[in-house]
């Protein structure tokens, strides 16, 4: 039985029961710029005016292209309105990919950042061609400044004027400028709009939100309304969402797992502050003061990687102190894991360790947060354990793109470290044959945008969506997933090995901040490894490495530090799967590169083939392959 609610639905139930209460927030210097549920509402209706206006009809394609902010909601509940389906772009991707988008989504109008935007829909030049069915623009800031990149000189501001053609002046539009219209156009046209509301359904196509790829071009993947609300349906009573809860956003909302938190609200009501970039996620956190927050694993590795730090670099008392307090947060912890209460001495000591130690993390991130979730790629259990050593609760869970972002998850209350969870309601769950994750339920897309033979590939008659995951579930329901399928390796030998398991290992390196494992055909296993620049610059420091005028990555010591670490890693192997020999990058596998998706997932196939020779060489010529 299809869900039987859209997600505005959600939306204008919020507008009706708590008008008045602020949905938004948006940060300008050292303020928090509130927003209600009834000025949002307000905004939105002007603009999906407006898009009528600009010829917008139900189930069309608009994009919307920039990273998160409040101007990306109001203009997703516009689209939505409207009858029309958001069709999502990440902020940073390059002319080839957005091209690529804009030309299948058949898009009409698009919604975009400001000029980094702009440069890379025209090209470096200004004068590359876009796609002629685009018939507005319309930009909510004219001013950006591009994101600082290592060894590299401060970025400057850019404007609009900096980047934009002539020719395309009359299809650009300042956002502002296409609210106050739309405002002025609902004095005639708001039973038109009315109408449209009405007429959305659960069944209405709402997203097409393209995967970010580890191989090929991204595909839409189409996502109804019911689909997209469902998942969310039961989150406030799972998760612990309070109405008066404020949510801290900094993750894309071009990808589907910020969308999922953004719908959370839209059914939660809860208050939405976005931060103002991934970079000052932690001050952001800071200032606002949230009550939870979702992420990528690398946020949680860089506070932990900055907490060392701090420790190591105080030393003497304090870090006795804090090695204290990690030993008696980690006996709290198992104690919490087993569901046994917390009494007498340990008690007493948990306390003392809280206000020595543990407030300090808690207050870098606000000071009221109850949970923080982890999803989008695997995180190494010891993060969790650390920070719910420092009473600090992580919560894994696991989903796709194709299913609205969301079938498995721990909760608060059940939860088990190292896996991503039980199911949410109504979603079913077997392991086939060969040990893939198949799920269904009425998160699960419609199908992929202009492809048939990949979306029979992924969905089947049976309804099931083959997640390409490979992964295990105990008698408990908790689902542990071990690799993706396509990564498998099977070595010369005949072993099969997931390397996802191994590479998490070795990021447990302080020195290391990414790995790639290979093998597949050969007769051992070899890893691609990059440096945590902090702390191999520290690291350096402290150990007379002089790394001025080269690469730390080709010192000699640095690679003998490196060793020992995946030596020791080595030994809580099988033989078969231990790491033979490495090489260190000069520097980190960027998403500029091709290496890295969006939403920071290693693209193995293309590492693999840019650094073929690199691999090739880790073989001693007599072992190649069999």
């Amino acid at each position: 039985m299809a869900f039987s609610t859209t997600l505005l639905d959600y939306f204008l139930a919020r507008v009706d029961e708590i008008p008045d209460k602020k949905a938004l927030l948006e940060r300008r210097d050292d303020r928090w710029i509130p927003y209600t549920w009834r000025e949002w509402n307000e905004r939105s209706r002007a603009v999906a005016a407006s898009l009528m206006d600009d010829g917008v009809e139900p189930s069309q394609n608009v994009g919307i292209f920039s990273y998160s902010r409040r101007q990306w909601v109001e203009s997703d509940i516009a689209i939505l309105m409207t009858g029309a389906r958001t069709v999502t772009i990440y902020q940073s991707l390059g002319k080839e990919t957005v091209d690529y988008i804009l030309e299948d989504s058949s898009a009409t109008v698009l919604f975009l950042e400001g000029p980094i935007q702009l440069k890379a829909l025209c090209g470096d030049d200004g004068k590359a061609p876009i796609s002629d069915k685009i018939r507005r623009i319309v930009y909510f800031t004219d001013t950006q400044t591009p994101m600082a990149r290592p060894g590299k000189p401060p970025p400057t501001e850019i404007t609009l004027d900096d980047v934009m053609p002539t020719e395309m002046l009359g299809l650009l539009v300042p956002f502002e400028e296409y609210v106050n219209n739309g405002k002025k156009l609902l004095v005639d046209n708001g039973d038109g709009l009315d109408k449209r509301i009405s007429a959305v359904t659960p069944d209405t196509m709402a997203k097409i939100i393209y995967t970010s790829g580890t191989t090929g071009q991204p595909k839409g993947a189409m996502l109804t309304h019911g689909a997209m609300a469902s998942v969310v349906a039961t989150i406030d009573s799972d998760l612990g969402m309070l109405p008066d809860d404020i949510c801290l956003l900094f993750l894309p909302l071009a990808h589907v797992y910020a969308q999922l938190t953004y719908h959370a609200a839209l059914r939660t009501g809860f208050t939405t502050a976005f931060a103002s970039s991934m970079l000052t996620a932690v001050d952001d956190a800071g200032s606002v003061k949230p009550n939870f927050f979702a992420t990528v694993p690398r946020l949680y590795e860089k506070i932990h990687a900055g907490v060392l730090a701090q420790v190591e670099e105080a030393g003497g008392l304090k870090k006795k102190i804090f090695e204290w307090a990690g030993r008696v947060g980690s006996e709290v912890s198992e104690k919490k894991q087993h569901g046994e209460p917390v009494t007498g001495a340990l008690k007493v000591k948990a306390s003392i360790a809280d206000r020595l130690v543990f407030s300090k993390l808690k207050a870098r991130l606000g000071g009221r947060i109850r949970f923080m979730v982890s999803g989008g790629a695997p995180i190494q259990r010891k993060l969790i354990e650390f920070f719910h050593a420092a009473d600090l609760m992580i919560v894994e869970g696991y989903g796709m793109t194709e299913n609205s972002s969301l079938s498995h998850f721990n909760r608060p209350t059940s939860y088990k470290f190292g896996t991503v969870g039980q199911a949410g309601v109504d979603i079913e769950v077997e392991i086939a044959d060969d040990g893939e994750i198949l799920v269904r339920g009425q998160g699960v897309m419609v199908g992929y945008l202009n492809k048939p033979q990949e979306t029979a590939e992924a969905l089947d008659p049976g309804g099931w969506l083959h997640t390409g995951d490979i992964g295990v579930i105990d008698d408990e329901g908790f689902l542990t997933i071990t690799d993706r399928k396509k990564d498998l390796i099977v070595t010369s030998g005949g072993k099969n090995i997931a390397p996802a398991p191994i590479e998490t290992r070795l990021l447990e390196s302080r020195f290391i901040s990414q790995t790639v494992v290979f093998g597949d055909g050969r007769k051992f296993l070899v890893a691609l490894l990059t440096l945590d620049s902090e702390y191999a610059q520290k690291w350096a420091g402290e150990n007379g490495v002089d790394a001025r005028g080269k690469a730390l990555s080709a010192d000699p010591r640095i690679r003998e530090a490196v060793s020992r670490d995946v030596d020791r890693m080595n030994r809580q192997l099988e033989s078969y799967e231990t790491i033979k020999n490495f090489a260190i990058m000069p520097s980190e596998f960027t998403m500029d590169a091709g290496e890295v998706t969006p939403s920071l997932k290693l693209r193995k196939r293309v590492i693999g083939k840019r650094h073929k020779e690199l691999i090739e060489s880790l073989y001693p010529p007599e072992t190649g392959h069999c």
